[in-house]
């Protein structure tokens, strides 16, 4: 529970003392970032953690619902399947995101402010990373010149 609460909650916690509190069943209560420590180096795993207890993957397909006078040219619609395709490879869903929020109340705005800064970091970074993945699935980007 202390886990997944912590990791679905995006806390930040800090320890009081020089960050090696001894953490067993009677101490655990007393350092809550060593015992998040604790858990990640026994081999928990942020990714393991589901952000909704009743949720599984489920692949859904949405399909465009085009007026039945509408019709694609076959050059165009693979197009459409490839750029679709590729987004859909390289960008996470809205539900895999839940990750990078952060717990706002005002109990944990201790260090709320470089927390922030280090998830933005993060989520930019990856952020930069799809676009360039995504780009490179695009027909004819790569043959692409600068100039």
């Amino acid at each position: 529970g202390f886990f997944r609460r912590s990791i679905q909650k995006n806390m930040v916690y800090t320890c009081h003392r020089d960050k090696n509190c001894q953490i067993n069943k009677v101490t655990r209560n007393r350092c809550q970032y060593c015992r998040l420590q604790k858990c990640f180096e026994v081999g928990m795993s942020k990714e393991a953690v589901r952000n909704d207890r009743n949720k599984k993957k489920k692949d859904v397909k949405e399909e465009v619902v085009l007026p039945e006078n509408y019709e694609l040219s076959g050059e165009l619609e693979e197009l459409v399947n490839k750029v679709s395709k590729a987004h859909k490879e390289t960008f996470p869903s809205l539900g895999q995101l839940g990750k990078y929020t952060t717990n706002s109340s005002a109990d944990h705005r201790v260090q709320l402010d470089l927390g922030l800064w280090d998830k933005f970091s993060e989520l930019s970074t990856k952020c930069i990373i799809k676009i360039v993945e995504f780009a490179k699935r695009l027909p004819g980007f790569t043959t692409l010149t600068i100039a």
